[in-house]
């Protein structure tokens, strides 16, 4: 699971130049080049997790009573890869401050995404409710 610790490095490099300043000549593009590996990242996360081999399936072979919350997963998805579109999309043609609110639009689902799986692991495998093999 190399993708995690890319794609935590990707949150941190885009926070970094999120937060630079606007004046210099090369913030949108390092902005720029910091959410393609962001992107990168959270794309290996989604092959990684989905598909019958992905991390997802084993989870539900452990615990299908997940499969709501594995589902809400890949939803999540599709929602921020459709966020990471957007941002690139506009990211040359608007305003910094409005780079600055998009850019921090797709580190919150991100950061929300990362959360929910981490959530749903913890359900999997150390909540115990017992009765369930």
């Amino acid at each position: 699971m190399v993708y995690q610790t890319e794609l935590l490095s990707g949150i941190k490099r885009v926070e970094y130049a999120i937060g630079a300043s606007t004046l210099d000549p090369t913030w949108r593009s390092g902005l720029s080049r910091a959410v393609e590996q962001l992107r990168a990242a959270f794309s290996a996360h989604v092959d990684d997790t989905e598909g019958p081999d992905g991390h997802y399936a084993g989870l539900l072979e452990h615990a299908p009573r997940l499969a709501r919350g594995v589902n809400d997963l890949v939803d999540d998805h599709r929602d921020v890869l459709e966020a990471f579109n957007v941002l690139e999309d506009t990211m040359e043609r608007v305003s910094p401050d409005r780079v600055r609110r998009q850019t921090a639009h797709v580190l919150s689902k991100v950061w929300r995404h990362r959360q929910r799986g981490a959530d749903l692991v913890y359900e999997a495998y150390v909540v115990d409710i017992g009765g369930e093999t």
